[in-house]
């Protein structure tokens, strides 16, 4: 039993070392190319309990809770304030479901949004267009 034991311990270990590896490979992807395209705000979702608001299937349920989204933007965030970059954060909410064009709130089906307009597209990219459009009131100013 402490071999059975040990042995899961090591592996969570070993899953943990690989997942902060690829935590800082991906973060310094991020601040490179928002370097290499003279980019001077990296904005990041507000993630805060994404764990009990998600639903996951079984197959996904691991990844999701083995995940630090935390330690990912403090990785970038870092990274960024060396290089110069700021980094904000958005409100996720309706992010993939908010057409820019008609500003209509609509559920993507399956992998792709398709909005009365006529506009379409995969609601990741959806995602990622209106949080780069996104403006918040943080203390006395607004980002953009």
């Amino acid at each position: 039993m402490v071999s059975y034991t040990l042995a899961v311990v090591k592996t969570n270990n070993k899953e943990q070392r690989i997942m902060k590896d690829i935590d800082h490979k991906l973060s310094r992807e991020i601040v490179n190319t928002a370097k290499a395209h003279d980019i001077s705000v990296i904005k990041l979702e507000r993630l805060q309990n994404i764990r009990s608001t998600t639903r996951t299937s079984r197959k996904n349920n691991h990844s999701l809770h083995t995940w630090s989204f935390y330690r990912l933007a403090t990785f970038v965030e870092y990274k960024a304030k060396l290089a110069g970059i700021e980094v904000e954060y958005v409100d996720p909410a309706y992010t993939s479901q908010i057409c820019p064009i008609s500003g209509r709130i609509q559920h993507a089906k399956d992998r792709n949004y398709i909005c009365r307009c006529g506009y379409q597209t995969h609601r990741d990219l959806l995602g990622a267009i209106n949080i780069c459009n996104s403006t918040e009131y943080i203390g006395n100013r607004y980002t953009a």
